[in-house]
């Protein structure tokens, strides 16, 4: 019942990004090079997820970063970069999926906060690459 719960928090981002790049494209030609910059961004920070798992490079923390929240947070930049009114929905998202995961005992506090900064700066990183600038908004 919890891991549903969690999957269905981590999904929820990609659930309104979609629906926001729909909404959008008909107004804006820039939203293919955004959604492009954005599928980059969660396949780079879920790489980034699970390279510590992969290789065992953090022994004592194993689960280090959140691969669930680091994906939240990529998207939910994501969403705040293409309108920032999406950052209480966002932010919001991101802290309940936190709470629940360490509540259910699949990550430490520390694990989710890395997930979170990792998710923000890779998501930030491949849209500024890709010229999508959130401070012109």
């Amino acid at each position: 019942m919890i891991a549903l719960l969690i999957d269905s928090l981590a999904a929820l981002p990609a659930a309104v990004w979609l629906c926001a790049v729909i909404s959008q494209s008909r107004r804006e030609r820039r939203v293919a090079n955004f959604a492009w910059a954005t599928l980059a961004a969660v396949v780079i920070s879920g790489i980034l997820a699970h390279v510590n798992r992969w290789l065992f490079l953090w022994k004592s923390h194993p689960n280090f970063p959140s691969g669930h929240e680091t994906f939240a947070a990529c998207v939910g930049t994501a969403l705040v970069a293409l309108d920032r009114r999406y950052l209480p929905l966002s932010l919001a998202i991101c802290v309940v999926l936190g709470y629940a995961l360490v509540r259910a005992g699949w990550h430490g506090r520390l694990e989710v906060a890395g997930g979170f900064i990792l998710g923000i700066a890779v998501a930030a990183g491949a849209l500024q690459v890709n010229g999508i600038d959130p401070r012109t908004k």
